[in-house]
Formats: C-alpha cells, sequence, structure tokens
C-alpha cells in the first residue's frame, strides 16, 4: 500500500508540472531600435536567454566557460605492474615427428618433382574445343527463352480495364483522403495561429529623402505594407497594437525603422487543436466513410443473392 500511493503521489506531480508546463506561456520579447536588434525569450517570469548574455543560457555557458579556465590537478602516475614472463619448456619430440622432417618434398618412389606430376595430369586430361562449348551454351540459351515464352500468359482486354478501374479508384481514394484531413484539419490549424499572440505592437518608421518626389513615392509603399500587413497578420494571429506611425521627411536622407513587441504562445493550444482534429476526423470523414463502405457490401451480398 506504501508503495502504490508513493506511485499515486509521483504521478500526480508529474501531471501538475506537465499541465504547468502547457499553461504556461513561452515566448519573449524583441526590438529594432536606433539600428540595434534585441530580443529575451521566456517561460512565464524566468528569463531563459536575451540578447546580452544572461539568463539560464547564459548562466550555463559562464559555468562551463569557468569550469573549462581552472588548471586540471596533474594525475599521480600508476605503477607499472612487471607482469613475470613463464618460459614454455619445450617438449621432446617423438621419432615419427624426426622422421617426417627428414623425408624430402620430390617424390620417392618415382624420383619425379610434384610439377612433373601436375604437368602430366594436365597433359593425360582431355578437352572440348571452344567452338563446340560456344555452341551448347547458345543452345542452352535458346531453350531457356523459349521456355519463357512459352510460359508467358496473355493478358486481355477485361483484365486491362480492370487494372485501369482499381487504379482509379485507388487516385480517387487517395484524392477523399486527402480532402477529408484538410476539411477537418483548417479550424484546428486556426486556432494554433490565433494562439500566437503579439502584444504591444510599436511601430515607428520615418520614410526620409532627399527628393521630395522620391520621398512621396516611397511613403505611399512603405504605408500601404505596413498597414495592408497588419491587417493580415490579425486575421490569423492576435495582434494586440500599442502604436504605429508611418511618416515621411522630405529634405533628409537618413529615416528610422523602429519595431518593438512581445510574443507569447501556450502548449496547451497545440495540445487542443490536436485533440479536435482527431475528433472531427474520426465523426467528420473516417466513421461516416467506413459505413458507406460497409453499405455498399453489404448491398453488393443481397444482389448477388438475387441473382443466385
Amino acid at each position: 500500500m506504501i508503495v502504490l500511493k508513493i506511485l499515486l503521489y509521483i504521478l500526480l506531480a508529474v501531471l501538475g508540472i506537465l499541465l504547468l508546463v502547457l499553461i504556461t506561456p513561452a515566448g519573449g520579447e524583441f526590438s529594432y531600435i536606433d539600428g540595434k536588434f534585441s530580443y529575451k525569450v521566456k517561460l512565464w517570469i524566468l528569463n531563459l536567454m536575451d540578447s546580452e548574455g544572461g539568463g539560464l543560457y547564459g548562466w550555463w555557458k559562464k559555468r562551463k566557460a569557468n569550469k573549462k579556465d581552472k588548471p586540471e590537478k596533474p594525475k599521480k602516475p600508476k605503477k607499472i605492474k612487471e607482469k613475470k614472463q613463464k618460459k614454455k619448456k619445450e617438449r621432446d619430440k617423438y621419432e615419427w615427428e624426426d622422421e617426417l622432417d627428414s623425408i624430402p618434398v620430390n617424390n620417392i618412389e618415382d624420383g619425379t618433382s610434384s610439377a612433373e606430376t601436375s604437368v602430366e595430369t594436365i597433359e593425360n586430361e582431355e578437352y572440348e574445343p571452344v567452338s563446340d562449348s560456344v555452341e551448347k551454351g547458345k543452345d542452352k540459351k535458346k531453350d531457356k527463352n523459349k521456355k519463357k515464352v512459352d510460359t508467358n500468359e496473355y493478358v486481355t482486354a477485361d483484365e486491362d480495364n480492370s487494372s485501369n478501374d482499381d487504379e482509379k479508384k485507388s487516385l480517387s481514394d487517395k484524392v477523399e483522403f486527402l480532402v477529408g484531413i484538410w476539411e477537418s484539419a483548417q479550424r484546428p490549424l486556426l486556432k494554433i495561429f490565433k494562439g500566437f499572440k503579439i502584444k504591444d505592437l510599436y511601430i515607428d518608421f520615418v520614410i526620409a529623402d532627399e527628393d521630395a518626389y522620391d520621398c512621396a513615392i516611397k511613403y505611399g509603399k512603405y504605408s500601404t505594407l505596413v498597414y495592408n500587413g497588419i491587417a493580415f497578420f490579425s486575421q490569423l494571429f492576435t495582434v494586440r497594437l500599442k502604436t504605429i506611425d508611418v511618416r515621411p521627411q522630405f529634405g533628409v536622407s537618413k529615416g528610422r525603422w523602429d519595431v518593438s513587441g512581445k510574443l507569447y504562445f501556450r502548449l496547451g493550444t497545440l495540445v487542443i487543436a490536436g485533440a479536435w482534429f482527431l475528433i472531427t476526423y474520426l465523426f467528420r470523414t473516417f466513421l461516416p466513410e467506413k459505413l458507406r463502405r460497409f453499405r455498399m457490401k453489404r448491398k453488393m451480398k443481397k444482389s448477388a443473392a438475387r441473382q443466385k
């Protein structure tokens, strides 16, 4: 019982940590002001890393660098133990071993060497001429080709039509499957995109040019891009504005491009969107398709029974 209670407490603690990770927003801050880019990555209140080398990641890097800088203590040399090499005692040879060593390599009875005997055996062997062997090989290949031609089955027109119908059915099934996935994934995807929250968006653009005509054209282009882009992104993401200011400045060569904001996202939205997608796909496409196929098979069986 005590062991079960400990396991239950551990499971509850793990579930609590997972819920905290899913609920807490992860994101950070970004800014580009006066030509300097800075960022900060956060997990709720915790500062994970930033452009100045702070946060948990910066602390870990500093700690790692300090460990490398510390001089390592010299290790004491280990004493090498000398292994005593045991001398192998040479055993006495038997009489038959001495006799074998004294026998010469050449054949004693015939008085001829092994090379001469091998030459005689090669001369005594009978070989067929090359042309006969090539002709036999060709005859064998012809017989094999004839067998292959005889065993080939002819494909009828009905079989061709059935194979084409099967290919068309498989393509239509794949297209229907992809369409069903897209239809069931539209709203969950929009839920994920809306989960990205851009807060306190600050835009301060000064469009400058020495020529008034060019400055006016640039101002028109950049203002349309900025406002239309914000309208498009606000449809996909959750955008909360702080200030947006785009203005021209004539007779000046250098402008200003200042942007800042905060981006947050909760991991729980991914879990909710995934569950939503599975439920919609199950009840919208998967189960109705299974029921339709089951009804088709049932009708086919009934029609076949009537014909009999």
